[in-house]
């Protein structure tokens, strides 16, 4: 019996292995509510939330549910009788608390106090002192046989604030104490009818502020005086004798160097004299673009590089010259790869030579395609681009164009990254979009494609873009403990910044990230103008799109004439998009043609009028197997030999073995049986 019944347990095993972790899952436990206790309130109240009490209807008043509502509240004059009556029928008046303004609020005791300071005043009319009086604010009107936030307690003008609460008291505080507390007096009277004679500073600084924003603080010397006597021909609070600036506001000092502008010879406080002043109200030594305006009143900004000639602009940008690169890893392998970014730039009369290995300067996710390798590519470009302008070019890859313009490569490399790293055309092996069916815009059922961060990956060794690449500015916050798989698109990037160069096309035209000048001095996310046509998805690639002038942002190459970071005086330039003019699909991401003269250097892809563009030796997911005529062919990109893929899918061999001896198992049981 024990060999009948072993294929069965065997088989059971194997093949229940697999599905173990999809037999063991816990139910999310919920919890029955409780019903509370009904608590039964008289007409026109309903339950407290935070008690066992009812609410007045529109008030916050709490009213015990077993008494009666109606309540009678005292009022002066005989109007009040009616109004009472009003109250007395309904039982749902609004009660609105209005607080008790600081002045009229009183202390019961020196106990529980959360502030207690001691700031000094004198008061001084037309030369003769005010004497504040012991025990002002003490048992007035407004707080009988209490004291007021603010009070005295001898007269030597020692002010006691005392609060329940953490607070900053300003001085008409003590105004308004003095007039409930010494009503009968009218020494202060000249205060308040001719403000204008008053002076009152602090700790000895003049005070040239509305009283209310003149605040009391523990120790402060605090002195008002009043003379009528004394005048103050400009009115700007100084007594003509004090008077720095005669017929001007002594203070007016823009420049703060003491003089008051009035008098001042130099407003502006650049060492240059008014009279001589290229720029009033503006430092005249500032003068970024060395054309001779200052800053301050120049329309035109001429800093920047030079837009008639990028030799040394991409000498600058590039990344990873001068081994300058750091290892990076590619998380589709098992071990820490090390690959390092390599660029070099070099110049002649005419052109810039840009050599680079195509490994980018971030880690990375090379997909089905792993895995990524050293290249060897070489680009030569013009240090001054040409605009097109001769047409006559094939729209096959570019219909929207008309032939205006040369295409670029649906697949294969279009132009290269900052960091030396190829951006492709918009269409992936297969031929779909391949950032479409990133964002599940349709189905792929032809070949398995995948975008790993940066919307990056590899094809038989070949690691490029297909939109963003603005992952090559980012770096991941390691106090935030961030890793590059934290990078985000366009999230992660600043939106009130202009995005750097990212990239350079074929015909030597930039290449700028998603944010933008839109030429009005206003950053935003750059717009393409494709959409897709009607009933398509972006399965068919190019021929799913069509160009609308004036959808989005940019013209029908992806790009637009204006001023960017490194060229204020404007410069044609391509941007990378996600999003069109109406929050669709961004096609075609980087360009769709060249604006300028592509040179015929031998660039790798580009040019879009050979039909071999765009394939290589090998094929794999992003780039299709070559066209016949175009050679190649020899299968698919297999991964290198010294790295291992990682995969994490289904031993389907396990599953049919195990199928197998279940089924002998079963047989074996049921003859065991009979």
């Amino acid at each position: 019996m024990k060999s009948n019944i072993l294929p069965f347990l065997l088989g059971v095993l194997i093949f229940t292995a697999p599905l173990a972790g999809c037999l063991f899952t816990e139910a999310p436990v919920t919890e029955e509510p409780v019903a509370d206790d009904v608590i039964n309130c008289p007409s026109g109240t309903y339950p407290s939330d935070t008690s066992d009490d009812c609410v007045e209807t529109g008030s916050e008043t709490i009213v015990s549910s077993n008494e009666n509502q109606n309540s009678t509240t005292e009022q002066d004059g005989g109007d009040n009788e009616s109004a009472n009556e009003t109250d007395n029928s309904s039982n749902e008046t609004e009660q609105v608390t209005i607080p008790l303004p600081l002045a009229e609020q009183c202390l019961d005791s020196h106990q529980n106090l959360a502030m207690h300071i001691h700031p000094f005043l004198n008061i001084s009319i037309r030369g003769s002192q005010v004497i504040i009086p012991s025990g002002m604010g003490i048992d007035t009107s407004a707080c009988p046989e209490k004291m007021h936030l603010l009070h005295t307690h001898d007269d030597t003008g020692k002010l006691h604030i005392e609060t329940y609460e953490e607070m900053t008291v300003n001085l008409t505080l003590f105004l308004e104490v003095w007039n409930i507390s010494q009503i009968f007096s009218n020494e202060l009277f000249p205060l308040f009818v001719d403000p204008s004679n008053v002076t009152v500073s602090v700790n000895g600084v003049t005070q040239n502020v509305e009283w209310h924003l003149i605040a009391l603080l523990d120790g402060d010397q605090v002195l008002i005086e009043f003379d009528d006597a004394i005048p103050d021909t400009d009115g700007d609070g100084v007594n003509d004798e004090l008077d720095l600036c005669p017929g001007h506001d002594d203070y007016i000092d823009e420049d703060e160097d003491g003089i008051p502008d009035g008098c001042d010879d130099d407003d502006d406080g650049d060492g240059v004299n008014d009279d001589a002043d290229l720029c009033p109200g503006h430092d005249d030594n500032l003068d970024t673009d060395s054309d001779g305006i200052p800053d301050g009143c120049d329309l035109i900004d001429d800093s920047g590089y030079d837009a008639s000639d990028l030799a040394q602009f991409w000498m600058d940008k590039f990344l990873c010259q001068n081994g300058s690169g750091t290892g990076i890893d590619d998380y589709n392998t098992t071990g820490d790869d090390n690959h390092v970014c390599e660029v070099t730039v070099t110049t002649d009369e005419n052109n810039v030579t840009v050599t680079m290995n195509g490994i980018p300067n971030h880690d990375l996710e090379s997909g089905p395609g792993c895995c990524a390798a050293p290249q060897s590519y070489t680009l030569t470009i013009p240090r001054e681009p040409v605009n097109d302008t001769t047409g006559g070019h094939s729209s096959t890859n570019c219909p929207s164009a008309g032939g205006a313009y040369q295409c670029a490569a649906d697949r294969g490399s279009i132009a290269y990254g900052m960091n030396g790293v190829p951006f492709f055309g918009p269409e992936d092996g297969p031929g779909g979009d391949a950032v479409a069916y990133h964002h599940g815009e349709y189905e792929e059922d032809r070949q398995q494609i995948w975008l790993g961060i940066g919307y990056g990956h590899s094809a038989g060794g070949t690691y490029h873009y297909h939109a963003d690449a603005n992952i090559m500015h980012w770096h991941p916050n390691e106090t935030a403990n961030e890793g590059w798989l934290d990078y985000s698109f366009p999230s992660s990037l600043d939106s009130q910044v202009e995005s750097p160069v990212i990239g350079v096309a074929f015909d030597g035209y930039p290449i700028y990230g998603i944010y933008g000048n839109d030429g009005t001095g206003q950053i935003t996310e750059m717009k393409s103008s494709y959409q897709l046509k009607a009933g398509e998805t972006g399965y068919n690639g190019i021929d799913d799109y069509e160009y609308v002038d004036g959808m989005g942002d940019l013209d029908v190459c992806n790009g637009h004439f204006g001023p960017t970071p490194d060229f204020p005086q404007g410069i044609y330039h391509y941007h990378s998009t996600i999003e069109n003019g109406i929050g669709e699909m961004g096609f075609p991401y980087f360009l769709i043609c060249y604006h300028g003269e592509v040179p015929d250097t031998g660039n790798n892809g580009g040019g879009g009028d050979d039909p071999c563009s765009g394939y290589g030796e090998t094929w794999g997911p992003g780039i299709g197997p070559p066209p016949a005529g175009c050679g190649g062919g020899g299968g698919q990109g297999t991964q290198s030999t010294d790295t291992v893929m990682l995969t994490n899918t289904l031993d389907w061999t396990s599953i049919l073995l195990g199928l197998i001896l279940l089924t002998m198992g079963i047989n074996a049981f049921r003859r065991y049986r009979r």
